[in-house]
């Protein structure tokens, strides 16, 4: 076991949904859940990176299906969570990491409407249904959610104006989840990494270079970027029932 890796049991029993595992943070996520003994589900819109990443999980002995999902599409987030529920009895923690980043270093006057709408369907009403769905089939006294957010739009601002805002309504949504649904024995968090090495966030400081961010800043950003592994320890450890003290917001570097 290494320092990034959960230990091997700790969540041996546990069904865990992975929303967004076919990349970055989410994929390392399924990896760790995998090791630590979860059966695992992941669910992503790139159906051939979640199929891609529950094969290497079987590949370890772990048990571990796919499903191509839109979180922004209602009925087909319903179906996933109610078909992964069939096949395994329930379900016992979600792990929404699925997200965009998009308009990175635009001015707030060169944002359209139609950015602005295509950022908040994934950032906030995606975790919104699925958050809906997933409590019908969340083990009660025992069911763990945990929305995935940002430093962005909770202690600091972001370099893309509807990204900062969609993590900030993120944040809100999980906080007032938490106040309905811990009664019901049903524990939310948002997890809420700084900037990570993921190919959604390479591609967002591509973005930022084009839009004329300080290539300087850019730089300074790419040199601290932290690692996927090391968020995913933090949501297996979120998952399990080790972690049944613990409330509200957690932070990552």
């Amino acid at each position: 076991m290494t320092a990034d890796t959960p230990p091997a049991g700790l969540l041996a029993g546990r069904r865990v949904v992975v929303v967004g595992g076919a990349s970055g943070i989410g994929l390392a996520t399924v990896h760790a859940a995998a090791a630590a003994g979860a059966a695992v589900a992941v669910l992503d819109a790139d159906g051939d990176g979640a199929a891609g990443a529950a094969d290497a999980a079987r590949r370890t002995g772990a048990s571990a299906s796919a499903r191509r999902v839109d979180v922004t599409v209602e009925t087909e987030v319903a179906a996933a969570l109610d078909d992964v529920a069939a096949e395994w009895g329930g379900i016992d923690a979600v792990l929404h990491v699925a997200g965009v980043m998009r308009g990175q270093g635009l001015d707030v006057r060169e944002v359209t409407a139609e950015l602005w709408a295509q950022v908040i369907a994934v950032n906030l009403t995606g975790p919104f249904l699925v958050a809906k769905h997933a409590v019908r089939h969340l083990t009660p006294g025992a069911g763990v959610l945990v929305l995935v957010g940002s430093r962005a739009g909770v202690q600091n601002g972001s370099g893309s104006v509807p990204y900062g805002a969609s993590k900030g309504g993120l944040h809100g949504l999980a906080l007032t989840l938490d106040r309905q649904l811990r009664p019901q024995g049903i524990r939310v968090h948002t997890l809420c990494p700084g900037d990570i090495d993921t190919p959604l966030m390479r591609r967002s400081l591509d973005e930022a270079r084009t839009n004329g961010t300080d290539a300087g800043r850019v730089a300074e950003i790419e040199a601290a970027l932290g690692r996927p592994e090391d968020v995913a320890s933090a949501l297996v450890l979120l998952a399990s029932p080790v972690s049944d003290g613990v409330v509200g917001t957690v932070h990552t570097r």
